[in-house]
This record gives C-alpha cells, sequence and structure tokens, in this order.
C-alpha cells in the first residue's frame, strides 16, 4: 500500500445516540477530519424501536459530515452492539502449489472461512488469523514470500446475532450508505486500544461499557480467547436519578458523569444544579445526593464485574482496560480495583480530534479493517478522494499586484478561520 492515502468513515448506533466519524490514513498515520453526534430515540438498548427516525439521525449525520468535507459520504464501516457475542476457532490448510506464501493463498482461506456455518441464527462478522504455521514455525503475522509447501492458519471467528445485523444492515442502506464492513462494538475497541498488542505473556479483559450493554473480552498472547456479553450498562445508574428527582435522561446523564464518583457513598453538602418544576417548585441537587443516589447501584455494577471476571483475575498476570463511553465515569478505574485486586485502567483514545472513550469502538474498525485489507483486498475509499482534495486547493483570485501581494492572498484563504 506505500504511502496511500485513505479516507475511511466509521458509523455507531447506540442507545439514543447516532456517531459518525471519517478519518484519513495517510503513511500509517490515522487522522480525524470530521465527526457528528446526533441524539436518536430509535433506538432503545440494543432494539430498533422506530426505523424513521434512525434513518433521519443518519442522514442527518452524513449530511453534516459531507458539507464538512464539501463532498458526498458513499459508504461506512458499521460497528453493531454485542448482542450475543460469540467466538469459535478452527484451523485451515492450503496446499501452496507455487511453493511460496502470499496474498492470494491467505484470500482464498479468509474466503472458505467465510462460507463456514456457525449456527442458524448466528452471522460471522469478522475472522481474525490469530497465526500462520510453516515449516513447524508459528509467525503471528503474514509470513508473505516464505517458502513452503503448506500453509496452517488459526482461524478466530468473531460472530453475532444475524437478525441483528440485517437489521442494522437494512436500516443504514435505506439512509442511503454502502456498508463495508460490519463489527461489534466491544471487539472493535480492542483494536484501536492496542490490545492485542499487549496481550503477549498478558492476560487482559477488555470490559467494553455502554449506556445498555456490556461486552466481557478475554485476550491472551495476542488473540481473543472468548467474550460474552450482558444486557445492562451504566444506565442502571441514569435510572436512579431519574426516578428519585424526576429529571429527563439527558440532564441525568450530565449529572452522572460531571459528578458522581463510583465506589464513594459520600459527597460534599455543597449545591451543583438547581431547577424549577413544571408546578414552580425549587429543587436543588448536592454532591451528596449525587453520591447517595448511585451508590448501591454503582456498586451492583462493580459485584457484577466481579463475578464475570472472578476466575480469570485468579491469574497473577492479568490487566483490566474499561473501555465504551462508560470509561468516563468518574473513580470507575479506583473502585473495580479494589475490588478485583488488579491494576485497572479507563482507556480513551489519543487520536487529535476523538479523545473521547466514546469513540473508541468506531476508530478500532479503522484499524482492523486497514489490517485485513492489508493481506485480502484493498480498502474502498468512503468518499471521492480526489474531488476531496481538489477541494482542500483554495481558488485563488488573481491578483496583478506585487508577489507579497499574492502570497498574503493564497495564506488568507489557507489559514484565516471563518469567525461564526
Amino acid at each position: 500500500m506505500g504511502n496511500k492515502t485513505n479516507i475511511l468513515a466509521a458509523l455507531q448506533i447506540v442507545n439514543r445516540e447516532v456517531r459518525l466519524i471519517v478519518g484519513e490514513f495517510s503513511s500509517d498515520f490515522l487522522y480525524v477530519i470530521a465527526k457528528e453526534e446526533i441524539e436518536c430515540r430509535g433506538v432503545d438498548g440494543y432494539k430498533i424501536v422506530d426505523k424513521n427516525l434512525v434513518i433521519k439521525a443518519i442522514r442527518e449525520a452524513v449530511a453534516n459530515v459531507s458539507a464538512k468535507l464539501k463532498v458526498p459520504l458513499k459508504s461506512v464501516l458499521l460497528s453493531i452492539p454485542g448482542y450475543r457475542f460469540k467466538k469459535e476457532k478452527r484451523k485451515f490448510d492450503r496446499l501452496l502449489t507455487q511453493g511460496v506464501v502470499n496474498k492470494e493463498a491467505i484470500k482464498e482461506i479468509f474466503d472458505e472461512a467465510y462460507r463456514m456455518h456457525v449456527g442458524s441464527d448466528y452471522e460471522i462478522l469478522n475472522l481474525s488469523c490469530a497465526s500462520y504455521k510453516i515449516n513447524s514455525i508459528v509467525y503471528p503475522k503474514a509470513p508473505i514470500n516464505e517458502k513452503s509447501e503448506l500453509l496452517s492458519c488459526d482461524i478466530d471467528f468473531i460472530c453475532g446475532d444475524k437478525l441483528l445485523m440485517y437489521e442494522y444492515l437494512s436500516i443504514v442502506e435505506k439512509a442511503g450508505l454502502q456498508v463495508l464492513e460490519v463489527y461489534q462494538d466491544g471487539y472493535s475497541s480492542c483494536g484501536e486500544a492496542a490490545l492485542f498488542e499487549q496481550s503477549y505473556n498478558n492476560y487482559v479483559v477488555n470490559i467494553y461499557l455502554e449506556a445498555d450493554h456490556t461486552v466481557f473480552l478475554l485476550i491472551y498472547n495476542g488473540r481473543l480467547i472468548t467474550g460474552f456479553s450482558e444486557n445492562s450498562g451504566y444506565n442502571k445508574l441514569i435510572k436512579t436519578i431519574v426516578d428519585r428527582y424526576g429529571l429527563n435522561y439527558k440532564n441525568a446523564l450530565k449529572i452522572l458523569f460531571r459528578y458522581a464518583v463510583v465506589g464513594q457513598s459520600e459527597g460534599e453538602d455543597r449545591i451543583i444544579i438547581r431547577w424549577v418544576d413544571k408546578n414552580k417548585v425549587v429543587h436543588s441537587l448536592t454532591y451528596k445526593d449525587v453520591q447517595e443516589t448511585v451508590f448501591v447501584e454503582s456498586q451492583n455494577m462493580i459485584e457484577n464485574f466481579y463475578m464475570y471476571c472472578s476466575e480469570i483475575i485468579e491469574k497473577d498476570n492479568v490487566t483490566v482496560v474499561v473501555s465504551g463511553q462508560g470509561a468516563q465515569l468518574q473513580g470507575l478505574d479506583k473502585a473495580l480495583s479494589v475490588k478485583l485486586q488488579k491494576p485497572v485502567r479507563c482507556y480513551c483514545p489519543d487520536i487529535l480530534g476523538a479523545r473521547d472513550p466514546k469513540w473508541v469502538a468506531a476508530l478500532g474498525m479503522f484499524y482492523q479493517y486497514k489490517d485485513v485489507c492489508s493481506i485480502t483486498t484493498p480498502m474502498v475509499d468512503c468518499v471521492d478522494v480526489s474531488a476531496y482534495r481538489q477541494n482542500l486547493i483554495p481558488n485563488v483570485e488573481k491578483h496583478d499586484g506585487n508577489l507579497a501581494d499574492k502570497f498574503k492572498s493564497i495564506t488568507d484563504k489557507l489559514f484565516v478561520d471563518k469567525v461564526e
């Protein structure tokens, strides 16, 4: 691929929100060039309850991004909730007629793997080759151009609910977009956080926490060992605030992430917000109120995490990583570390323009798509790259003045921001 530039877009449909981000790969570096977050009430949990609202939100996000890029968005990588997550492992052998490992042979193995049956109600979403074996030597990466008569590949199958996948796929296509690949959010988050690379001789537990679901993934020696999903998330904490104070979901969400600290039962008796209800009664909320409201439910969440991870954390070389929007919860890493007696960190992407835990799954799709395309088929751009590049060149008006005037005209158009 060399230094070829590719522009990709990733779409994630989550509870009450549609997220769309566009990135540019140049010289193997990823740059975020546009992103949109559109509120959408067409999704309840992982279920789509109003298709028209979701389609409308997707179209709005696409229109906003296209306006920023000054070129239409044509296709996306799609992330779906990790509902009924399943992982399988199978081995494939291929005789190498030319006596050398090449991309064509690996692509044939991947094509055969995609044709495998994984259950009547499951669909293969992603394939990952955990190891390549030639001449009794195991390689973590594809041994292109190495000489051998036989190639053996251990393929991991990432599977998800078939009906859910086709429902999400249908809605995105009705919104006018082509879907290049489909990923499950918890699995794609591992790609952005580089968890596979960190797992050599170490166990890494990835807890992908969103509003309505949690995905638990165990990684070891560069491969996914197992994974499962739980249909609950930090919405339970939000519900305690809504039920006690009668606030709407959006305001309760802000209070949870701004003022609540997981693992603390008490807080300052200092007012943080006041509001007037429909009966013109004045209410106030303190730090102490917030902590007392969410403490029991937050402890239940920590206990659930412990129950799901209790067997693996008995080993010495275990690290726990929390990803997804739930990684923004204050104090979650410390509370979970105390309970698990293991190092815990809440992951936040370090890419300019997307330094927010909520973007980890979308960014991960970029890397995983790029890795697969490097050994199978070329990447497909989500926009017309030549048109995008042309729009970046400023339309410099002709001047009869001196060289300094002409240079000033160019720099003004390149660097002077429009004040809105």
